[in-house]
């Protein structure tokens, strides 16, 4: 009886163990997830040029770090697009030109050129751009077709010309061809992308601290067992 009683005791202390283990650790995983939000909310911009190449990867998620960052590149345009109704900061919704533009060893990248009045031309020919890099957009603002874009995602060109697609797209801020001459036309605004992640944020505190008192609840439970079985004995005693 007595090995038997032991044998439970220690059997208890094990499961109240890993349950509160198993409970501390999904915590712990969701403090995780909100300061990785967190950082994500808070992406320092730069105003200093650097290589598209040097700082993100076709084919992949776009990073983090990439966000907003003035990225510079060279190549050409292998097709042209409409993306309609997009928000212009300080123009209200208009719709834009935009292309996608050919680098070295087949990546290429969705890149907006400017305003769609016809005062960007169409080119075929080596360009160097200088712009700012953004995340896809999530939300459509059109109808897509061969021609049109619903909304900015290089997902939608996904499979043409069998192309390698850096995630996300550049607004332009400058072009210049081959001799170095800028490219006129009237471009749009490139502002640095503010996150708002606050929601997303307190949501995964909610998660710590639901799984944190779940963890308290199970060191708790035998001693609130203890409590429950002495009420009922004065109880009882009481009905006695």
């Amino acid at each position: 009886m007595i090995k038997s009683n032991f044998l439970r005791i220690i059997a208890t202390g094990l499961a109240m163990l890993l349950g509160t283990g198993v409970f501390f650790e999904l915590g712990l995983w969701q403090w995780h997830r909100a300061q990785s939000t967190s950082r994500a909310g808070k992406i320092a911009p730069s105003s200093v040029p650097v290589p598209l190449t040097s700082i993100d990867v076709a084919g992949k998620n776009i990073y983090t770090a990439a966000i907003n960052r003035i990225v510079t590149f060279q190549g050409r345009y292998v097709e042209n697009y409409i993306a309609p109704t997009q928000l212009v900061t300080g123009l209200g919704y208009k719709d834009l030109t935009a292309g996608l533009f050919l680098i070295s060893n087949n990546r290429a990248i969705l890149v907006v050129r400017g305003l769609h009045d016809g005062s960007i031309k169409d080119s075929t020919q080596p360009i160097s751009i200088q712009g700012r890099l953004y995340p896809r957009q999530q939300e459509d603002h059109g109808y897509s077709s061969a021609t049109t874009l619903g909304r900015l995602d290089p997902a939608l060109l996904a499979g043409i010309g069998g192309y390698h697609l850096f995630d996300g797209y550049v607004i332009a801020t400058q072009e210049r061809d081959a001799a170095g001459q800028r490219i006129s036309g009237n471009r749009v605004p490139a502002p640095i992308l503010r996150q708002s992640i606050s929601g997303f944020y307190w949501q995964h505190i909610s998660y710590v601290v639901i799984w944190w008192f779940m963890a308290l609840l199970v060191l708790a439970a035998p001693f609130i067992a203890r409590q429950n079985k002495k009420i009922h004995e004065i109880a009882d005693k009481v009905e006695v």
